[in-house]
């Protein structure tokens, strides 16, 4: 008997064909094998997974995510609205797969269909609400949202991760300081900052965060990061803490809260799980475990 009635699969079709039609052969017939009916939707334009999700999303028992951190960051803002919201899986279909990584989610498309076809591990997870938007993995501003409105479409195509390196070293050569005010219920900060990473998720750029993240503990972890430089990037991005970062190092502040008010000097690029916006305010407020996600194994 198959596990569910319908499955709702959404994939990239702005991926590159011969690449999006190796993922599907090798994620399809699993899928089939485990449901009455499968229906696949291949997104045409920017906001199509969200629309789709936001219309439809409660017919089904399962939605699965086949594409990169963009295409869920809108599938996630599609479903995050609905009262009745389905078990979703991930599939790695893009270039870093920070929130695939941060799910233990196998970056192989074969492995990863196996989590969801044989007996899956299911886990309510934390997702952040920012304003009227959601994002699952991580909202940025300063050298973050630099970093990705510099990235080149085409040398992402051909580079892939090391786009968003190439990206980075270029950005922080001139990264802008940023006069930032952020109001937790536990305190105010206000510094001259040239980044600010809200963190849900446990990987940026394929690398992970430098603390450990809990993504259903009900809290987003705030980095106010006060200098620039090759050698702060590397920390960042390279360290793996296990301490508390705020006394590792002096220049990185480390909050934990359940909501935040963020205040800037101006208005400013915002990222929000690599897709940009533009803001001066914006109120964040965890959702507590909002949503159910298959996930891998942190073994």
């Amino acid at each position: 008997m198959a596990r569910y009635k319908e499955v709702l699969l959404i994939c990239n079709g702005k991926a590159g064909q011969g690449t999006l039609e190796v993922l599907l052969k090798d994620a399809v017939p699993p899928l089939l094998d485990i449901c009455n009916e499968l229906i696949i939707h291949k997104t045409k334009e920017k906001g199509d997974a969200e629309r789709v999700c936001r219309e439809s999303g409660s017919r089904y028992e399962l939605v699965v995510i086949m594409g990169g951190d963009g295409t869920i960051h809108e599938a996630i803002n599609g479903l995050a609205v609905l009262e009745d919201r389905p078990l979703i899986a991930v599939l790695p279909g893009g270039t870093c797969n920070d929130f695939a990584r941060s799910l233990n989610i196998p970056m192989n498309i074969r492995q990863a269909v196996s989590l969801i076809t044989e007996r899956p591990t299911e886990q309510d997870i934390d997702i952040v609400q920012a304003g009227e938007r959601y994002f699952s993995n991580f909202w940025g501003t300063g050298l973050v949202a630099q970093t990705s409105d510099n990235i080149d479409v085409g040398s992402k195509n051909v580079l892939g991760k090391l786009s968003y390196y190439i990206s980075a070293f270029q950005s922080i050569q001139d990264s802008p300081i940023l006069s930032v005010k952020v109001t937790t219920e536990n305190e105010i900060v206000e510094e001259e900052v040239v980044m600010l990473l809200v963190a849900n998720g446990r990987s940026i750029g394929s690398n992970p965060l430098p603390t450990c993240i809990d993504m259903d503990d009900g809290l987003m972890d705030i980095y106010v990061v006060k200098k620039s430089g090759f050698p702060l990037l590397k920390e960042f991005l390279v360290i793996k803490s296990t301490g508390n970062i705020s006394e590792e190092y002096d220049d990185i502040m480390h909050i934990q809260a359940q909501e935040a008010h963020i205040e800037l000097g101006q208005n400013e690029k915002l990222d929000m799980d690599g897709e940009l916006y533009e803001g001066s305010r914006q109120s964040l407020r965890v959702l507590h475990k909002h949503l159910r996600f298959v996930v891998g194994s942190s073994e």
